[in-house]
């Protein structure tokens, strides 16, 4: 069993520029080969493959126990039940990573179909794929489209030399792999991969946060090793929320599920991140208090998390 370690978040160059130094320094060299690819707004999936057959699906959980969820993984129909070897790739039980996620178009069709049931809708794309994958019936689970990209494989036998070559031998056995990936020899190129996602990413069909940096050769990855939940040879690189300015018109309040009263700033209609957003949360009143926020301010409004407007 290998843990299902998360990434350490980043959202400046000066990070960036610190962790490609920081490598450098432990390894002793300035010839490392990064793998810069695209962060999927998704579940993390651990695949588990025996004897060319899929044995066991696993979500993350707190990085050592995860939820089985083979029964459910098994209604995905991107990901392969049964996979062939090449001949260059002698084991008998190997682990892939990756992600599971529905589209922008997907999430959409399923929300009018439960705005036509007069059902609640569902926040985001994230949250819907996390919830399926959750459910008790896999029938239920064949009826909403989840779509998977593989981006890690593991095995105990020593094969593998990097992620690049990881990338290509998945994708031979059927793995559907994500092609916008680059790799890069420095942290001019890795910057400039990010800064050209920045404004691509709202032309991709699923929702990415960001871009994670790997070092590509896994000799040096063993190497760096780790520290306490993360490791040291990888790192996420997270984009900031997209910001807008727009009126306060109204402060209304709202019962959640659990009975908790909670403020919401009514606005005047801005769109941000493609979507048109008329309401955002105000949290509590020592928030408004806090931003002293009163009818007739301008406000700024972004996406906590690309997701719920704030």
């Amino acid at each position: 069993n290998f843990p299902m370690l998360s990434l350490q978040n980043t959202y400046t160059t000066a990070e960036i520029e610190a962790f490609v130094q920081r490598c450098q320094q432990l390894l002793d060299t300035d010839k490392i080969q990064y793998l810069v690819e695209l962060k999927f707004d998704g579940v993390s999936i651990s695949l588990r493959y025996k004897n060319n057959r899929l044995n066991k699906a696993i979500t993350r959980g707190d990085g050592a126990v995860g939820d089985d969820v083979t029964m459910n993984i098994l209604q995905v129909k991107d990901i392969p039940k049964y996979i062939f070897k090449p001949a260059n790739f002698p084991v008998e039980e190997f682990e892939v990573r990756g992600e599971v996620f529905m589209t922008r178009h997907n999430f959409a069709e399923i929300n009018n179909q439960q705005i036509l049931k007069n059902q609640k809708v569902f926040s985001n794309p994230r949250n819907l794929a996390s919830g399926t994958l959750k459910l008790l019936d896999p029938e239920e689970v064949a009826r909403r489209p989840l779509n998977f990209f593989a981006y890690y494989l593991l095995t105990k036998e020593p094969v593998l030399s990097d992620l690049s070559t990881n990338l290509e031998l998945m994708k031979t056995m059927g793995f559907p792999i994500n092609s916008n990936f680059k790799l890069c020899n420095s942290v001019t190129e890795i910057l400039e991969f990010i800064d050209e996602w920045k404004d691509k990413r709202d032309e991709l069909p699923y929702n990415i946060d960001g871009l994670v940096i790997k070092v590509n050769s896994i000799k040096q990855q063993q190497e760096l090793g780790y520290i306490a939940r993360f490791p040291r040879w990888a790192i996420a690189y997270k984009y900031s929320a997209e910001q807008v300015e727009t009126k306060l018109l109204d402060i209304t309040y709202q019962v959640g599920r659990t009975g908790i009263v909670s403020p919401v700033a009514e606005l005047e209609p801005v769109e941000l991140s493609q979507t048109i957003v008329k309401r955002a949360t105000l949290h509590n009143e020592d928030f408004i208090k806090e931003n002293d926020f009163r009818v007739g301010d301008y406000v700024f409004v972004e996406k906590g998390g690309e997701i719920i407007p704030k």
